[in-house]
């Protein structure tokens, strides 16, 4: 798991070759639904044009990626990756928030966010910036498994699985001094701060098209959150649902995906 600091400074270093990947030289190959023209994207006849982003300066996009947030609607996940199936883009991997990491092409990230978010925005929206996706998943979205160890178990994790894993997840949050976030009606910076109280495990479901002993759980977290420079212990907690990937550790346990 590679934090969201990291893959910033990754982004800072290569934001300079992703910008002008979509300014010349050959375009990419597309496929019958999509058509890469010198910078814009064309998806389904649709063109989505590069449009820059002066948090760029702020918050570097990710060289060669998209995230793809699927809604909390019946069906959203399914689309999504169909979609990235479709368009022929790559799935590498996936975050504990639920984001999916979408690998597309140098200088077009921002145009195929767009394309996502719009194609049908009630199911899915998507980004370039990595301060919207707390804990980016980089490893491979189907991994071998070859590794001996302890083998998977039958079952899904199990409550206290779940439960420790929501507090291992919030716990990196605390330590890495909160989350850098843009509050969107007026643009101003903000440092989320979050105390978990409880985490009750709902369910469990085996992620499709993934090797045996990876799980996505839904919990009802028991929540305080606060910005800057404050002590979300003191707040009230409320109640907010999450998912929370799991995988099973060759060493034998239950870890974040």
């Amino acid at each position: 798991m590679i934090g969201w600091t990291i893959v910033r400074r990754l982004a800072a270093l290569t934001l300079g070759l992703s910008l002008l990947a979509g300014c010349g030289g050959a375009d990419p190959p597309g496929n019958d639904a999509v058509e890469y023209d010198g910078g814009v994207l064309r998806v389904d006849g649709q063109d989505y044009p590069r449009e820059p982003n002066p948090e760029d300066k702020i918050y570097p996009l990710l060289p060669g990626r998209v995230l793809v947030q699927p809604h909390r609607v019946p069906g959203s996940e399914a689309m999504a990756l169909a979609w990235v199936e479709r368009y022929g883009l790559t799935l590498e991997g996936r975050s504990t928030q639920g984001w999916l990491l979408v690998k597309v092409p140098e200088g077009y990230e921002r145009q195929w966010a767009s394309a996502f978010s719009m194609t049908n925005p009630a199911n899915v929206s998507a980004t370039t910036d990595s301060k919207f996706s707390p804990t980016p998943a980089v490893s491979p979205a189907v991994p071998a498994n070859s590794t001996p160890g302890v083998p998977v178990p039958d079952g899904e994790p199990s409550a206290a699985d779940v439960r420790r894993l929501a507090f291992e997840t919030y716990q990196r949050l605390e330590d890495a001094g909160g989350l850098p976030a843009t509050f969107t009606p007026t643009g101003a910076p903000v440092l989320i701060r979050a105390k978990l109280f409880d985490a009750r495990k709902e369910s469990c479901r085996r992620l499709p098209q993934t090797a045996p002993g990876r799980w996505e759980c839904s919990a009802e977290l028991q929540l305080a959150v606060c910005n800057g420079d404050c002590d979300p212990s003191q707040g009230t907690p409320s109640s907010k649902g999450e998912r929370i990937f799991i995988r099973w550790d060759t060493a034998g346990r239950w870890v974040l995906d």
